[in-house]
């Protein structure tokens, strides 16, 4: 494992860089539960499987390196028995500006690097590759999205704002209220939503919501106190949006944590 801190001038945009490399093991499948981060892989071994809800009864997608939008329900990766890559983990608003596409087109669905950062991606990818360190690696991805950001439009501020509250308040604030603040209707604020985060707002808000409940539950809190503190009305509410969007029970998902080196959901 190997953990890189991105430059200050991207804080806003990266969450954090992970390296790791698996091998001499076999086969293996990782659950990722829904989250408010966009992250990029960066494949330097022999790729991955990735099954959305959709691929539930076919066969899930074959991907090398590749961008994954917020989902709003578990997604099952895996691969066949070594690993190594770079995960770049990007806020929803920093991905909307580096990767330069409305998040819609990505929601619920994983696309290869090349389909979202064209020829540049590809690139990136190899000189990664080619780079003896995992600190190199690192400093590539950093000079990559600073780059990008040079060319890239402003946030959308109204959104910003009001993603900004939803957050400080766990997920808890009225979606209809911010709304109204910003003089939107609903179907503008969907729109607005989908474009820049790829997800509506109130799905945004109970997916935030179900992030600190995660955390309470890792943190040893039973249901009933992560329900109670997380403002779920009971402890079957929290049950109800641990199995959308987890695919598990509160119980199980106190060993599940959003990283494709976690063991096997």
């Amino acid at each position: 494992m190997a953990a890189g801190a991105p430059h200050p001038s991207l804080r806003d945009v990266v969450l954090r860089y992970e390296g790791f490399t698996v091998c001499g093991g076999g086969p293996a499948t990782f659950r990722e539960v829904a989250c408010t981060f966009v992250p990029i892989i960066i494949d330097l071994d022999q790729g991955w499987s990735v099954a959305h809800r959709e691929h539930i009864g076919s066969a899930p997608l074959r991907l090398r390196s590749f961008v994954a939008g917020l989902t709003d329900g578990p997604v099952l990766v895996g691969h066949a028995g070594s690993a190594r890559c770079l995960q770049v983990d990007l806020t929803p608003l920093g991905a909307r500006r580096v990767l330069g596409v409305p998040l819609s087109e990505l929601a619920n669905r994983s696309v290869p690097i090349e389909a979202v950062l064209g020829r540049g991606g590809a690139d990136l990818v190899q000189r990664i590759g080619d780079a003896a360190t995992w600190q190199e690696r690192f400093a590539l991805v950093d000079a990559a999205l600073a780059a990008r950001l040079a060319d890239a439009g402003d946030i959308d501020a109204e959104v910003a704002w009001s993603l900004g509250r939803i957050v400080a308040s766990g997920g808890t604030t009225a979606i209809g209220a911010l709304a109204t603040e910003l003089g939107w209707s609903h179907r503008k604020f969907i729109a607005r939503y989908r474009d820049t985060v790829g997800l509506p707002p109130k799905v945004v808000a109970r997916i935030v919501r179900f992030e600190r409940a995660c955390a309470r539950l890792r943190e040893g809190a039973g249901p009933a106190a992560a329900a109670a503190e997380c403002g779920y009305f009971d402890q079957a509410h929290l049950s109800r949006d641990v199995r959308e969007f987890a695919g598990i029970t509160p119980s199980e998902l106190r060993d599940t944590v959003n990283s494709v080196q976690d063991p096997a959901g």
